[in-house]
């Protein structure tokens, strides 16, 4: 744990000035650059780096597993939610992507600012009824545009082990942006401790599924599905991590 708390340390001292420095580089002059240029460049250029810190610093590695399954096309990402981590990484994947963003993040001097122009659908959480019509007109506004939409529909980040329920605001914007959904799983709350400071070391699985066609279909009948697919391959690690350390456990007693 002490190395893991030291390595945490390098990490934010190493992550928080550069993305300071970055946005406040870019802030100045992003506007200047046509998107989605801008968001390969700004967005792209920093997930890289944040990415290069986690592995190196944090000792975090990643698996993607079904990478062939990232349409060409603008997409709604349906994504369980168990760490930061997953706000970052997921910009490898899926390019260009907008999110969906507290309204108050946009007001951090320069880090703000430089991400407002990132074109982030930024919600009120505080109105869910404003929130969900914001999600849903921005959303295919941004779909429209070529620029996937990543959708945390759990609202929370959850514990590993314990997913919350799927909303359906997801479903929705992809139903009215006449767009795929592309479910995703992952493990990041297994290494990324949202209880602990210190990060554990070790290898995050993420699994992008196959699409599933929205055409003809109810939003609900839609988010039912995903929720099924995310969690049943949840389950999936869970069981396989289970079967590791029950191996671990007896190799030790040999």
């Amino acid at each position: 744990m002490v190395i893991a708390t030291f390595r945490t340390i390098l990490f934010y001292l190493a992550s928080v000035p550069f993305t300071m420095i970055w946005a406040a580089i870019f802030g100045l002059f992003a506007y200047l650059i046509p998107y989605p240029t801008r968001y390969h460049v700004v967005i792209g250029g920093w997930a890289n780096v944040m990415h290069f810190f986690t592995v190196y610093l944090l000792g975090i590695r990643v698996r993607v597993h079904g990478r062939e399954n990232i349409p060409e096309q603008a997409c709604v990402i349906i994504s369980n939610h168990q760490s930061a981590w997953e706000t970052y990484y997921m910009q490898h994947l899926f390019k260009p992507q907008s999110q969906v963003a507290k309204a108050s993040l946009l007001k951090i001097p320069l880090f703000g600012w430089t991400f407002g122009m990132m074109k982030p659908i930024a919600i009120d959480r505080s109105n869910k009824r404003q929130a969900m019509a914001q999600v849903i007109e921005q959303g295919s506004q941004r779909i429209a545009e070529g620029c996937s939409v990543l959708i945390f529909p759990e609202g929370t980040r959850s514990e590993p082990g314990y997913p919350l329920p799927f909303r359906k605001g997801g479903a929705v914007l992809a139903k009215t942006a006449g767009c795929a959904i592309v479910p995703v799983t992952h493990n990041s709350g297994s290494f990324w401790l949202n209880k602990s400071f210190a990060k554990k070391a070790g290898v995050i699985d993420i699994f992008v599924h196959p699409a599933i066609e929205t055409k003809d279909r109810d939003p609900v009948e839609l988010i039912v599905e995903a929720e099924r697919i995310i969690t049943a391959q949840l389950s999936a690690i869970s069981d396989r991590n289970d079967r590791i350390l029950h191996q671990e456990n007896e190799q030790a007693t040999v």
